[in-house]
């Protein structure tokens, strides 16, 4: 109980956030005691539980608010979605489904790493052979 009163009220947020919002409004809001598929920590050190503000406009903006410091913690929209997937999503493998069964994705990673290597190591065999045929020709 000594955590709830350390946290601002969800339903005075949302009435502020709904006011911010104009003329778009609200298109959702949730409270969120787990990480969702944008709103990630590794190390688990993003605060929890955020408010999830979803706003009704053009771009599609979410926005994570802290409920112990009422600050907007980390936000979206759909001009950032698509690097939080090719970027984030590619290059960490920071996939939701993938990334809270770690042992699953230490496999995965470590199956891509040495896939690359191997890759590495065939061009440079390959590319030797090359220059070796080209320097023999001569």
């Amino acid at each position: 109980m000594a955590d709830r009163r350390n946290r601002f009220d969800p339903q005075r947020l949302i009435a502020l956030a709904e006011q911010a919002s104009q003329p778009h409004g609200l298109a959702g809001t949730a409270l969120l005691d787990q990480y969702d598929r944008y709103y990630l920590s590794r190390t688990r050190q993003r605060p929890l539980p955020v408010l999830l503000v979803r706003v009704n406009d053009a771009e599609q903006s979410r926005y994570y608010i802290d409920l112990k410091t009422a600050r907007v913690v980390y936000s979206y929209s759909a001009k950032t979605w698509m690097s939080r997937w090719l970027y984030h999503g590619l290059h960490s493998l920071d996939f939701p489904w993938l990334y809270n069964y770690r042992p699953l994705w230490d496999i995965v990673v470590i199956t891509f790493m040495l896939g690359g290597t191997a890759l590495c190591v065939t061009s440079l065999i390959l590319a030797w052979r090359v220059i070796g045929t080209l320097i023999t020709a001569r």
